[in-house]
């Protein structure tokens, strides 16, 4: 496969398991690298551009957390399977969380998915995401958002006037059951305001019994 057109994964794990991974991985298309430990994972990641991370919850120097809000989605894959855990990982930032174990194969099939999803281009109002660079302007000008409520953004945009309660919004965005509507109403809050304060609009329809909804164009 020609290089340029290579998907960049990044495979942080301390684990021997990684390494299966990491082949099966390679021999799809992807290129391939691993890391350890946080501090090696964030070098690469200042280095190298990647599309995607797929990383243990829990290194030896510290928790994945410190790899979240970058450019590159970040996937959890850990045995961890507390609700503490997961609502954790998503509320600073993860893209996916993915239970050990997973055959290689389905974590492909999952981050395929969810690469696609982001090489999407959405506008309205104004307002144009570039889920590739993971951007968000109005008018061209950057709209700060946390990488929950950019990823909220984008699902509630990419189906305007579609209202969806906080539990699909969770199920739908991060592809499992919901377990806390409360992280959702807590990023949904404040990306109506931060939407209200840049564009003067209220975008982001809320109806009771409804859900949540963007606003769509007239």
């Amino acid at each position: 496969m020609d290089p340029e057109f290579q998907r960049k994964l990044l495979i942080v794990d301390a684990e021997s398991a990684a390494r299966p991974f990491c082949e099966y991985f390679r021999e799809i298309g992807y290129s391939v690298s691993a890391a350890e430990t946080v501090t090696e994972a964030r070098r690469l990641l200042l280095r190298e551009k990647f599309d995607a991370v797929v990383s243990e919850l829990r290194l030896p120097d510290g928790e994945a957390g410190d790899l979240f809000g970058g450019p590159a989605p970040v996937v959890v894959f850990t045995a961890e399977a507390s609700d503490e855990a997961v609502t954790r990982a998503f509320s600073l930032g993860a893209s996916d969380y993915v239970f050990k174990p997973c055959s290689p194969r389905v974590m492909a099939a999952r981050l395929e998915r969810r690469l696609l999803l982001r090489e999407r281009t959405l506008t309205g109002h104004g307002i144009t995401l570039s889920a590739a660079m993971r951007t968000a302007l109005y008018n061209g000008e950057p709209i700060k958002l946390t990488s929950s409520e950019f990823n909220i953004l984008c699902f509630l945009m990419a189906h305007p006037g579609q209202f969806f309660t906080a539990d699909e919004i969770y199920e739908r965005v991060w592809k499992m059951p919901s377990m806390q509507t409360s992280v959702v109403r807590f990023h949904i809050s404040n990306l109506k305001k931060t939407i209200l304060s840049v564009t003067g609009k209220n975008l982001i329809l809320s109806g009771f019994g409804m859900g949540y909804a963007f606003a769509p164009e007239d």
